[in-house]
């Protein structure tokens, strides 16, 4: 039977890992996959010619391009697409001109200075991305397994790998990929954790604070996962209520955290001349482009209001459609527009949002909220939620991929309740068939 059930589960995660790589080549283009791409630069730089050092950034470099884009920018996917151009065969001569899409451009301004991939090689460069998503959903099934069991497993999976906004972004050639791989892994590590107990050995420690580096070097809002993993196991270890415990674990979290760190510099080279001055013009560029991003969107500049913002967060689980870009204009170019139809008319576009299926999803995702606050054993997963949210409702901009880190989240609440509803149904199925049969005998 274990092993039935275990056949059962890998044919599950196949076919889910199939359908998220199947739609690779149909998933339609952003601009963005341009600059990420152009951005593999780096690893031939790191790689190929062996001279990272090229990459870190002096006080005379600060304003130049390419140093904003490295301090914005993770390191993980440029140096995945930099990997698989070599193993293709191209070279720097076939990158996309710096700095990648102009978004000051029109489309055919752009395509006019080559800066679109060749369909071949924007494929070559969506796959590492790709198999990291892939990789992402049976780290999800773990999760689920550690947090529900068997059938929250299956379900969660499912409604994660299905879901249209995490298959468009993870498909395409850009950090959503890696993001969602090493963040669920931190919480998949802290997870396992707190199986073993607080004072596990050190590897499975380890084992998180790469995660987190990794997460947090693929794209900073890594810092949800692992302020989420690292949060649940402090929750944890309070609720044993004991002072000693309670030390040891506070103790290995923060050396967890700050070995996440030194691996997230490690791999960031536009921090090394000087980390702490680094990190602080980081969070400067950061807050500027934000700015400016939402200065362009609405020219007042103020960004959503608390009332738009908790709409986007009650709706983009299960309620909106995939967004496919986030500047207008986009709909205006027919090529663009005709990729995203074929898309959308196939099934690898995943589940249907909104309509009567949506809102059935988002009453589970109340159900599950619901029964996590009943049982305190979950509990620790509301630490991770309400870091989420709480970002969430910093955000000025409605763009979809911002509220990406939620959705990992909402499929687990909503296949929470959704096992539950299972369950009752087949124990009163069971119920009324054992009635029937007795009334039969007698």
């Amino acid at each position: 039977m274990t092993r039935a059930r275990d056949a059962a589960a890998a044919l599950w995660l196949a076919l889910l890992i199939a359908w998220a790589l199947a739609g690779v080549a149909l998933t339609p283009f952003h601009g963005d996959e341009s600059t990420q791409i152009h951005s593999s630069i780096d690893y031939v730089t790191a790689f190929i010619e062996r001279d990272p050092w090229l990459l870190s950034v002096t006080e005379q470099e600060d304003r130049s391009h390419a140093v904003t884009r490295r301090l914005l920018q993770g390191s993980v996917n440029p140096w995945a697409i930099g990997l698989a151009w070599q193993l293709a065969g191209y070279n720097v001569a076939d990158l996309p001109p710096a700095p990648g899409w102009d978004w000051g451009r029109d489309y055919d301004a752009n395509i006019a200075l080559n800066v679109r991939p060749a369909p071949d090689q924007l494929l070559v460069s969506r796959l590492p991305p790709a198999l990291m998503f892939a990789a992402s959903i049976p780290v999800l099934f773990g999760i689920a397994w550690c947090f529900g069991g068997r059938l929250v497993a299956f379900l969660a999976s499912g409604l994660y790998a299905l879901h249209p906004t995490l298959l468009l972004n993870g498909r395409r050639a850009m950090m959503e990929g890696p993001l969602l791989l090493f963040g669920l892994l931190s919480i998949f590590c802290a997870l396992l954790l707190m199986q073993r107990g607080l004072n596990a050995r050190w590897r499975w420690w380890l084992a998180l604070a790469l995660a987190g580096g990794l997460a947090l070097a693929a794209k900073h809002n890594g810092i949800l996962f692992l302020g989420g993993a690292l949060g649940w196991l402090w929750l944890t270890a309070l609720l044993l209520r004991d002072r000693r415990q309670l030390l040891a674990a506070t103790l290995r979290i923060a050396l967890s955290g700050l070995l996440a760190l030194a691996v997230f510099v490690a791999l960031s080279p536009a921090l090394w001349s000087n980390p702490p001055e680094r990190l602080q013009r980081l969070l400067e560029t950061r807050n500027e482009l934000l700015r400016v991003q939402v200065k362009n969107w609405q020219p007042d500049g103020l960004g959503m209001s608390a009332g738009e913002r908790i709409n986007q967060i009650l709706t983009q689980p299960f309620l909106r459609p995939p967004q496919f870009h986030e500047v207008t204009q986009w709909s205006e170019y027919e090529v663009i527009a005709a990729e995203i139809d074929v898309y959308l008319a196939s099934a690898l576009a995943g589940l249907r949002p909104g309509g009567p299926g949506g809102a059935v999803l988002t009453l589970m995702l109340a159900g599950g909220l619901v029964l996590t606050l009943r049982q305190r054993r979950r509990a620790g997963l509301l630490v991770w939620l309400l870091l989420t949210l709480a970002v969430m409702l910093l955000n000025p901009l409605p763009w979809q991929r911002y509220y990406l880190p939620l959705l990992p989240i909402t499929s687990l609440l909503a296949a929470l309740a959704m096992a539950q509803v299972i369950v009752w149904i087949v124990r009163r199925t069971n119920i009324t068939a054992e009635k029937h049969d007795n009334e039969q005998r007698h």
